[in-house]
Order: C-alpha cells, then structure tokens, then sequence
C-alpha cells in the first residue's frame, strides 16, 4: 500500500503512471483539503483519506507537498502516524535526508526529483536512497518510478541536488529555446500557431534523433549537421563568439546557488 500526501499536477501525474502500468497498486491520498485526493483517487481505484491517521497503514509514504509546506506537515505526521516503520519517498525539492529523518525519525528515506514530461512517461527521475533504505524498497521505487519515467540512480545527495537543477528545471530550459525559434518564425511572418507547431516539431524530432543516436557523443550529430563553409556553422560560429556556453553554464551555476540557498533556509 502506497500513502500520497500532496496531490498536485506533478504527483498526481506520477500516481496516474504507476497505476495504469500495474493496477495491482493500491493507493491512499490525502490533502488537507480533500478534494484534490478526492479526485485522483477516483481515477486510480484508491481511498481517498480526511485524516493523516488513515495512513497508518501503508507501507510506503509518498511526500509530495511544496517544501516550505514541509515543517508544518511533519509536525502533524509526528502526531498522528507512526512513521518509523515506513519507507519515505520524497518528491520535494531542497528538504534534505538529515531534516526529514529529525522530523520524522527514520532514516529508510528515499529523495525522488521527477520531472514535468512524467506526465506522459517520457521524463526522468533521479533517485537518491538513505543509508538505511532496504534492498526491497530500493528496488519497489526503481520499480514504480520507471513506470513513468527513465530512472538515475545517484549515489549522493549533495550530487543529487546539483543535478537537479538540470533534470527538474530543465524542461524550462528546453521550452525556452523552442520559443526563441518561434518568435524568429513569427518576425519572419508565419503565424503564430504554425510557428509553434514547427519549433515544438524540430525539438521532438531532434530528441528523438539524440535518442536513437548509435554514440553518446552528441558532438558527433552536430557535425553531420554542420558542414564547412555551409550555412548552419555560421550560426553556430556566432554561439560561440557570444560564449553561449559560458551563459549557459553561469546560468546553470546560478541555480545551483539558489538551490543552496533554499536548503539552508528550510533544512
């Protein structure tokens, strides 16, 4: 049985994916407000709870609540549930192993850090276990979290959050490009629906291309695109007179620090 505090877009997506690809799960929800447990646990054949005590029972505790939400939660957790018995499984972004094992007193904690395109089982998740997770329980997270997405195993935490500035924010990062292509379209006179329909097609095609790819050196693809003297090197000469690599790497670099800086404020 598999406890979801926290019902929002992300998590209910997650639910949403493990339980279409094995609807032997079973599940209980649970937000403050009822509702929105409510309404996913109509779609996914669970019971929806009013009180956090109903979960005593699971055996596995999905935390999926925004992470200033966090103390506050787990003062309650702490009063109603007993939960040195269950496996954690944290979805929440900057709230370390070390404050959730103070507040909750347990170390069998898993961190988690899904991203948006689990929606549709084509995002990644990194995987950080405790020093205290059981073998079974590392295998059910790989087990359920490859249900919507493809799963990375990180080995430490402080790795973990890094990278997470790039596997969770980085969609964000993709969208954008895509919507510079498409403001150039638009200047250039196509419509905007047709100019959005095109970068969003040359961004699935290019991932998939990258997918498929026989090498892991994408430095390879970019030169079949980019022939001397052709049209494609100029641009690509440009990004780098203009350092775009440098740009991107301040800007991962910057939120980084903001990720740093949001642990020490809630941890």
């Amino acid at each position: 049985m598999i406890g979801v505090i926290g019902c929002g877009n992300m998590a209910s997506a997650i639910v949403r994916g493990m339980y279409q690809k094995d609807k032997e799960l079973s599940f209980k929800t649970y937000t403050p407000s009822f509702t929105r447990a409510e309404k996913l646990a109509k779609e996914i054949n669970a019971q929806a709870v009013k009180e956090l005590s109903e979960l005593n029972d699971v055996d596995h505790l999905i935390i999926a609540c925004k992470p200033q939400q966090f103390s506050e939660l787990s003062s309650k957790l702490s009063a109603e549930l007993d939960t040195t018995n269950k496996h954690i499984i944290s979805i929440m972004a900057a709230i370390s192993c070390d404050k959730i094992a103070a507040d909750l007193r347990t170390r069998n904690i898993t961190r988690v850090m899904p991203n948006t395109p689990s929606k549709f089982g084509a995002g990644i998740s990194l995987i950080f276990h405790d020093k205290d997770v059981k073998e079974e329980d590392r295998e059910l997270t790989a087990k359920i979290f490859n249900y919507c997405s493809e799963t990375f195993a990180i080995n430490d935490e402080k790795k973990f959050d890094h990278i997470t500035t790039i596997s969770g924010s980085g969609p964000a990062y993709v969208f954008y490009f895509t919507h510079l292509f498409a403001e150039k379209l638009m200047k250039w006179g196509l419509p905007n629906e047709e100019a959005v329909k095109m970068s969003v097609e040359l961004m699935r095609g290019s991932a998939e291309l990258m997918r498929q790819h026989d090498g892991h050196n994408l430095s390879e693809l970019i030169d079949q695109v980019t022939s001397k003297g052709g049209v494609t090197i100029e641009a690509m000469n440009s990004f780098k007179e203009q350092n775009l690599r440098e740009v991107f790497s301040q800007a991962i670099d910057s939120a980084c620090r903001k990720t740093k800086r949001l642990k020490q404020e809630l941890n």
